[in-house]
């Protein structure tokens, strides 16, 4: 690609998303393997790009002609960018293999993005199916129940139970409508917060691994979190060691970050990769453990870690189909459930009424 080329290159970059830092660190390499310079490729993609991300890369731009190194100047946004973006441009830059680098880190990040849209689309039925149920939910209780129980309460004949039971639920709704409605929408806003909280943690992230359905996802997420972005780095040139405390902040999961740092630990003493692994088997199978043992001995470690991240992530695709498919009928039961319920209480006086009145 000539520089003439490489001024017309339109980034489409406005955001800070997985997606934008992929296509950053790819024009970057490309920009870095063409002859630019640093400041000169920051200026070319400077002129291309727009909104929070144009505001960063003037920082960056400005940081490096000051004399920083891209890492240092790239370091100011910790915010923008991960420890893996940060670590990997100080590796090329130490050992004059950015441009390798900065290509390693787009193929990471754009692997990154397709793992998030998967799991992100998995969830994206359910999440749809239990939001409408709710919102029906309240709906029926506090706008269409006190309209219609009046109407049985001035029925002179001995109502079902799902029926009396419905009057009364309706009755307390009446009564404490508005506490009870200002109580449903803290109770979630309460709970959407301590989910998300760091305190929290150690018990959301325990169920998650633990939930029968969830837990495949959970791990197999994790696994390939951790090959591809150790690989990564590993190929970028950084040491085991530091290689190991960068991979222990870009897992998602608590106990997956907690093993990776006494890990790291193990492995400064002295210790084998796959040998710290293996106390940890309840979050790295068997197959993983081995595989990483091939590689140590084979000096092949990275392109095992990177194989290894490609099967997890087929095996994450896999369980995120098998979760649509397992979720599905339960779905559907609980919902036919509640509409069972419903029709039973309201259809059955009303069928009681019209057999009475051709009698």
């Amino acid at each position: 690609m000539q520089y003439k080329d490489l001024l017309k290159i339109n980034l489409s970059i406005g955001g800070t998303g997985l997606a934008d830092k992929a296509l950053l660190a790819k024009y970057l390499a490309v920009m870095q393997l063409s002859g630019l310079t640093l400041t000169e490729s920051l200026g070319i993609i400077e002129d291309t790009v727009k909104g929070k991300m144009k505001k960063i890369i003037i920082g960056v731009r400005k940081s490096v002609e000051s004399g920083n190194t891209l890492a240092e100047s790239l370091g100011r946004y910790p915010k923008v960018f991960s420890g893996i973006f940060i670590s990997s441009v100080f590796a090329g830059e130490s050992s004059g293999t950015l441009a390798g680098n900065l290509q390693h880190l787009a193929e990471q990040l754009q692997k990154e993005k397709e793992l998030s849209s998967k799991i992100k689309g998995a969830m994206l039925y359910p999440s749809v199916v239990l939001g409408a149920a709710f919102i029906l939910s309240l709906a029926m209780s506090f706008l269409v129940l006190p309209k219609i129980i009046p109407l049985f309460e001035g029925l002179k004949t001995q109502l079902p139970f799902t029926t009396r039971a419905l009057i009364v639920f309706s009755h307390f709704v009446a009564a404490h409508s508005v506490g009870l409605f200002v109580g449903v929408v803290l109770g979630v806003i309460v709970l959407l917060t301590v989910a998300k909280a760091k305190f929290s943690r150690p018990v959301t992230n325990w169920l998650l691994l633990t939930m029968p359905v969830v837990k495949n996802i959970v791990k197999n997420t994790n696994l390939a979190r951790f090959s591809r972005t150790l690989g990564t780095l590993l190929k970028s040139g950084l040491n085991i060691d530091e290689a190991l405390r960068v991979t222990s902040e870009t897992v998602g999961n608590f106990y997956y970050q907690r093993s990776l740092k006494e890990i790291g630990v193990r492995v400064g003493k002295g210790s084998r990769l796959a040998e710290a692994m293996e106390e940890y088997k309840k979050l790295f199978p068997k197959m993983a453990t081995r595989m990483v043992s091939v590689g140590e001995q084979s000096g092949n470690l990275e392109d095992t870690l990177i194989y290894l991240a490609d099967f997890y992530e087929v095996e994450v695709d896999n369980s995120t189909k098998n979760l649509s498919t397992a979720i599905e009928p339960i779905l559907l039961l609980f919902i036919g459930l509640i509409v069972g319920f419903l029709a039973l209480s309201i259809i059955t006086p009303i069928y009681n009424i019209t057999g009475n009145i051709h009698r």
